[in-house]
């Protein structure tokens, strides 16, 4: 799995405590490089991307969709029952496919799921993009345009597919972004 994103590097952004690793298990039912990825770089874990990753409480939190979206009676489609939860973004919770890698979206109130990423590489890696977005966003007069101009040219050139689609959740949030709703 090709990745820019180490370990040490999220630390910066995120702190020690803002990044989770996962525990890489004998009998995982994720593909290797992506176990791997996950035990030795980990996730973000902040007000905008919330981690799934551990125990609450002396129950293990549901790691796979199917069980969580029953506790809430919702539709999961059949393909998707055994994805792993990764976590979540402010509308939308955020999957992984354990057979092939690839990163979902399920937007907040919608039935069906978007291809949000080729793998967790590429997720994190446009997390961290958007972690920068939001540090720049905070300087005093920020120049918005410039600044989700360079996310999408650093997503694109490592993974277009969070921005292919114009209805994809990276967009509207970008939108959110340009209309300084955030």
């Amino acid at each position: 799995m090709k990745t820019p994103v180490a370990y040490g590097y999220l630390t910066q952004f995120y702190g020690i405590d803002g990044v989770v690793l996962h525990p890489i298990q004998e009998h995982s039912p994720l593909d290797a490089p992506t176990a791997q990825f996950l035990g030795s770089v980990g996730l973000p874990n902040d007000r905008f991307f919330t981690s799934r990753a551990g125990i609450t409480g002396s129950q293990r939190d549901p790691y796979e969709l199917g069980p969580l979206f029953a506790l809430g009676d919702r539709y999961c489609p059949e393909e998707s029952r055994n994805w792993q939860v990764l976590g979540y973004l402010p509308a939308a919770l955020v999957t992984l496919d354990p057979a092939s890698g690839s990163v979902y979206i399920f937007q907040e109130s919608e039935r069906d799921y978007q291809l949000a990423h080729r793998d967790v590489a590429a997720l994190v890696h446009c997390l961290a993009e958007f972690r920068k977005l939001e540090d720049g966003y905070k300087a005093s007069d920020p120049d918005i345009e410039y600044l989700v101009d360079t996310f999408r040219e650093a997503v694109n050139a490592f993974d277009r597919t969070p921005l292919a689609d114009p209805e994809s959740e990276w967009n509207r949030m970008l939108g959110e972004v340009l209309e300084e709703i955030w």
